[in-house]
């Protein structure tokens, strides 16, 4: 049996998922594994690419992510790195505030709540009225949903394209944006104008190279920006091109790359494929063991481990061997040998990692790129560093730490869990509200004020899956 919600097979006789934490039903159980790659041990790396389905923020994810946020607590920690699509060496920043402003969710008690946004000082900056909003995008518009219909908005709040849309998504690097009407996706320009007629059962924003992937039934193939196919629906699963012009594709029960011309890169061979890192090798799953490929598909290092990351900037990648983790390098040296129960990848800097060396006392330090403890194993749970800051358990509670391990911010007692902190220097916080039994969330600066009195039920919802540490 297979893990409707991470994918990762369950051994028997489970009632929780070892990897997720998610209690086990049989509505979330399934008897074939997913097509998409699980997050299975300590491989880290999540899709390529922007999902088919984007992340939308509406009050329905208020519902959902309470129990969710519970569930997670059973593996006190998740830690979800993002990360680029195939061939893009560099990972994108998770920051809270895109453009200056960032979604919250507003409730006065009786209405269905609504979504508006706040800046960094915050101050609403665009009353809440929404129903389901997205991040703004690079072009400062954003899709919302209003009175059950979409459009786009600036950063006044102002309709630029009015909603008359079933569903859209918001611009990606051209300027062309995935819009739904009468049942089927097509794609308008900045000025509302539709370029591509509706005709997709779905659809992603237009990759560098000018192709987008679109779904037609249960086939995926991409179009270049006169709707074209330029490569015909044919794939089971795939993801959007990369920077270097590689897609990841599943076929024939496998995953595999393909170039702009759907001329196979690497044959469909993999149980996973995860994004090429700096030093040109991919981390792969095959047959339940992880390996690394080079961009022919060529194994570099034979799949042997247990489990897996990929390769971080720092040319360190942590493995499972045996029932221990160690660093490796690129030429499959042991940079730090295997000697941990538990090990995270390197921060995206590469200073340091958290690691676990006795699984029955529980604790977490952290090391450096030679494995000499930089932070002793003082903590119960331990997450990475961004923007130098970690957020950590300790004896006494949740707690955010200095690369020297010097407290920053200890959030108060009734303080349910953290998140990590940005790249743009905020965290979020969340607490039980005592009137009403709901949970509620505020955002921390890396000064430990809080950005905002108001406590929201809900704030930017792909923060929210980012790494979360429970009390």
């Amino acid at each position: 049996m297979y893990c409707a919600l991470c994918g990762v097979q369950l051994p028997e006789g489970v009632t929780y998922c070892p990897n997720c934490g998610i209690e086990l039903c049989e509505d979330n159980m399934l008897r074939d594994p997913k097509p998409k790659q699980p997050l299975g041990g300590i491989v880290t790396a999540s899709s390529y690419a922007p999902p088919k389905r984007k992340r939308k923020l509406s009050a329905g994810h208020f519902l959902f992510m309470i129990p969710l946020l519970i569930l997670v607590g059973f593996v006190s920690m998740v830690v979800i790195m993002f990360t680029a699509d195939p061939a893009t060496e560099v990972a994108p920043t998770v920051e809270l505030f895109h453009a200056g402003l960032t979604p919250v969710m507003v409730s006065d008690g009786e209405n269905d709540p609504l979504w508006g946004y706040i800046n960094r000082d915050g101050d609403e900056v665009i009353t809440a009225k929404f129903d389901e909003v997205t991040d703004f995008g690079d072009n400062g518009l954003a899709a919302v949903c209003y009175l059950g219909q979409w459009g786009f908005i600036n950063k006044n709040g102002d309709f630029v394209i009015e909603p008359v849309y079933e569903d859209a998504q918001n611009f990606g690097e051209n300027d062309y944006a995935p819009v739904k009407a009468n049942g089927s996706w097509g794609y308008i320009d900045e000025k509302g104008a539709l370029v591509i007629n509706p005709q997709f059962d779905s659809a992603c924003t237009f990759a560098k190279n000018g192709l987008a992937l679109v779904g037609i039934g249960d086939k995926y193939g991409y179009i270049n920006r006169k709707g074209v196919y330029v490569i015909a629906p044919q794939y089971d699963d795939a993801e959007s091109f990369g920077a270097s012009g590689y897609a990841a594709i599943y076929a024939f029960g496998k995953w595999g790359l393909i170039d702009k011309n759907g001329e196979y890169v690497i044959n469909p061979q993999f149980d996973a494929l995860y994004p090429f890192a700096s030093n040109g090798l991919a981390l792969v799953e095959k047959d339940g063991a992880y390996g690394y490929i080079d961009r022919m598909g060529v194994y570099a290092i034979q799949p042997v481990f247990e489990a897996a990351s990929s390769f971080g900037d720092n040319g360190l990648a942590v493995v499972k061997k045996d029932g221990k983790y160690g660093y490796i390098d690129a030429s499959f040296s042991y940079v730090i040998e295997e000697r941990f129960d538990m090990a995270y990848p390197f921060a995206a800097d590469g200073s340091c990692a958290a690691v676990c060396p006795d699984a029955e006392t529980g604790l977490w330090g952290y090391i450096d790129y030679y494995g000499k403890y930089v932070i002793e194993p003082t903590y119960t749970a331990a997450g990475t560093f961004r923007n130098g800051i970690a957020a950590v358990k300790d004896a006494e509670g949740l707690v955010y730490v200095d690369k020297q391990g010097e407290e920053v911010y200890r959030p108060d007692t009734e303080c349910l869990f953290i998140t990590h902190f940005t790249e743009d220097g905020y965290g979020i916080l969340a607490f039980l509200d005592q009137a009403t039994g709901n949970m509620v969330f505020r955002v921390i600066n890396k000064k430990g004020k809080f950005v905002t009195e108001t406590a929201y039920p809900m704030v930017s919802f792909s923060i929210l899956t980012d790494l979360i540490l429970t009390k």
